[in-house]
């Protein structure tokens, strides 16, 4: 082989180049550079292109270097489209003009991939088919002036363009297939035309639409599925990798040349004509088109033709009908789980404040039927309503419509309680949550509302706090008198000798139990304050070192059989910490941490009660106050939950009593107070409780 660059090692594959009767050539892709060519290509280039010695093949010339010939600009632009469209050119009768007059030339530019799919090389094949042409020429042929060459083109652009404009409306693969097909068979009259579908879950093509001449044979229609790995398409190794069409004149030929086995379905089902065109869009591999003929087919013929041309617009309306079926999917499974949600779901469209959808639990919650509630306005709803209406256990709720239309103004809204009015006039209290959507230009589009019928709730929760404002009028009283009657009988047991120690133990435990019992009641209180939004704080300036210190201290003398330690770190016992607190309940809070500490923590164990001053970088100031004991800990997965009501910990003692809500109040008050409160603790090993409270400012003595 002739070398245009440099000369390679010799081995048998330039031996068979060279003497093929193919001239080949391989270009550059980047700039259409002549790389290599073998003998016959460089004798077809000086005979017919290169007319004068001046214009010999030169080292490096790239396919613009040829302007001396006058079809050097179209040759320019056949590789230009090779290397734009990734598709492979094929002219069986490429009629070229020199001075020795006109010659024909089938040839091929076919470009080369690599690994990333970038064309790295074009590879041209010619071969001279001059006195084919001109025998058919002279034979007569019925296609051989250029008027009937003309009107079998006008006939076949005519075809395609009925068969895009027929797949142009089409939005069901099944009807892509059958409209495809249909027209196929209409036009060219195969003895079967297929059009399979790529099925990835399957890993195989599938049929969707096929048409058979009524003279086939019955085993033809046997062909539904193709898996990816299958061999039966001739010259087809890999379905997958497979992006040219492959036409084949005569299959039995192909077969008796060895070109295609013996033994393939197609050929021992006697097909001649064969022709096979993989479906691509986008990169996507969409499917494949294939279609059987029962004569020999020329690859040049209008059936071949009408077929190039329809399948980029048949690949195009199948890959519009698969993202059509996946987005009505993906509406339809939506909507299902809409549908069945047991929260009332509703769209309300920015335009007209109209309801576009409504599942059943939201019709039920506003008491109408579904139908009834889709495209209902939304003033529709608004009734005239007085504050009786409105009140429920002492709060003013707010109407639901009133919640949506704050939305509709761009408001996101969380779990805020909300109440539907029916008409005959009962009423459900809900907790609506609403957020307004909006299209990808930024333009507000709607907003989505999610209703929960929380009536059952808040009614048990009404009949709770009557429960226990009745229980603390009832049980405080008695509580009262108890307490007096057994501090009475203390200060006795104190100045007279005849109380012996069982009956002074007596004595004290009545007392404290009752000190107790009231705390747990206050606890209650504390906690339905909460749920009716009554519980508020009365902030003044106080000194927290004095408050903390004196909490400490009533603390340490109550609790004799534990080891209590105070610690300040950055501060003096001097320095005044000033800060916006309601007293009470701080020291209801700190006497809760450190009650929790000498509750949870073995006799004669040490419990650490410290502060420290933190200054953030942005300036904020606060103190954290924290209790360290060795009691029994908590467990990893239930320190999430430990500040949650009613929650008590799995290693908690059931003998000891409590209701859970102590570390639920403490997090109230310390959250109300604008600080945080965390815990860090290990099973057997003890817990830290810190709490980081705000400040005002810090006072240091000298």
């Amino acid at each position: 082989m002739s070398s245009l660059m440099n000369t390679r090692p010799y081995h048998y594959a330039e031996t068979m180049l060279e003497h093929t009767p193919v001239g080949m050539a391989i270009y550059d892709a980047a700039d259409f550079r002549l790389l290599e060519a073998n003998s016959r290509f460089l004798g077809f280039f000086d005979t017919h292109f290169a007319t004068q010695p001046a214009h010999k093949l030169r080292p490096d010339q790239t396919v613009a270097d040829w302007v001396y010939h006058p079809q050097s600009a179209q040759l320019l632009t056949i590789f230009q489209q090779v290397k734009a469209s990734g598709q492979a050119y094929q002219n069986p009768e490429f009629c070229f003009h020199s001075g020795e007059g006109v010659s024909y030339w089938s040839w091929t530019l076919q470009p080369v991939f690599d690994d990333q799919q970038n064309i790295t090389h074009i590879i041209q094949s010619i071969t001279e088919v001059t006195e084919q042409v001109l025998a058919r020429q002279k034979a007569g042929a019925t296609l051989s002036t250029k008027s009937d060459l003309a009107k079998i083109e006008h006939q076949a652009v005519a075809v395609i363009e009925h068969i895009a404009r027929s797949l142009r409306n089409s939005l069901e693969i099944e009807t892509v297939a059958q409209t495809a097909i249909h027209a196929i068979a209409h036009h060219i009259r195969p003895l079967k035309a297929s059009l399979f579908v790529s099925d990835t879950t399957h890993r195989a093509l599938r049929c969707l639409s096929s048409h058979q001449d009524a003279l086939a044979e019955h085993h033809l229609l046997g062909v539904d599925y193709l898996p990816f790995e299958s061999q039966d398409l001739p010259l087809t190794s890999s379905i997958l990798q497979q992006r040219e069409p492959v036409f084949i004149t005569d299959l039995q030929l192909a077969a008796a040349q060895e070109r295609v086995p013996a033994r393939n379905p197609f050929v021992t089902a006697g097909i001649l004509g064969y022709a096979y065109l993989p479906l691509w869009h986008s990169n996507r591999f969409e499917g494949a088109l294939c279609v059987l003929f029962q004569t020999p087919i020329d690859p040049a013929g209008p059936e071949i033709r009408i077929l190039r041309g329809c399948s980029a617009y048949i690949a195009s309306a199948m890959a519009h009908a698969r993202i059509h079926t996946s987005v009505e999917r993906e509406q339809s499974y939506l909507q299902a789980v809409l549908d069945q949600l047991p929260e009332g779901i509703l769209i309300v469209e920015a335009a007209n404040a109209t309801i576009s959808y409504a599942n059943e639990a939201a019709a039920n919650i506003l008491g109408l039927e579904s139908q009834d509630v889709i495209d209902q306005p939304l003033h529709h709803y608004r009734r005239q309503m007085k504050n009786e209406d409105l009140r429920v256990g002492g709060q003013m709720l707010t109407p639901w419509t009133v919640i949506v239309v704050r939305a509709l103004c761009g408001e996101t809204i969380k779990g805020k309680e909300a109440i539907v009015v029916h008409a005959e006039g009962s009423r459900l209290i809900t907790l609506a949550s609403c957020a307004p959507f909006y299209t990808e230009d930024g333009i507000m589009k709607g907003a989505v509302v999610v209703l929960q019928d929380v009536t059952a709730q808040k009614t048990f929760e009404q009949h709770k706090n009557e429960f226990f404002s009745i229980a603390n009028h009832e049980l405080r009283t008695p509580i009262t008198v108890i307490q007096g009657f057994a501090e009475i009988l203390q200060m006795r047991a104190q100045q007279e000798t005849a109380f012996d120690g069982t009956t002074k133990y007596a004595l004290s435990s009545i007392a404290e139990q009752s000190q107790h019992l009231t705390h747990l009641i206050e606890e209650m209180l504390d906690i339905s304050r909460i749920e009716q939004s009554r519980f508020t704080l009365q902030r003044q300036a106080y000194d927290l070192l004095p408050i903390i210190t004196n909490v400490f201290q009533g603390q340490q003398v109550a609790a004799r059989q534990h080891q209590l330690h105070f610690i300040l770190r950055g501060l003096s016992a001097s320095d005044r910490l000033l800060a916006l607190v309601d007293e009470e309940r701080l020291i209801q809070a700190l006497n809760n941490l450190i009650g929790n500490a000498i509750k949870y923590s073995a006799p004669g164990s040490e419990i650490e009660v410290g502060l420290r001053y933190n200054r953030e970088q942005e300036g904020d100031q606060e103190v954290v106050f924290w209790v360290r004991d060795q009691g029994i800990g908590i467990a990893n997965d239930e320190i999430p939950l430990i500040f949650k009501r009613f929650y008590r910990a799995r290693n908690v003692d059931q003998s000891q009593s409590g209701f859970g809500i102590g570390l639920y109040l403490v997090k109230e008050v310390i959250s109300r107070h604008g600080g945080r409160i965390w815990v860090e603790s290990k099973e057997g090993k003890g817990s830290t409780f810190y709490c980081a409270l705000p400040i005002v400012t810090l006072q240091t003595t000298p």
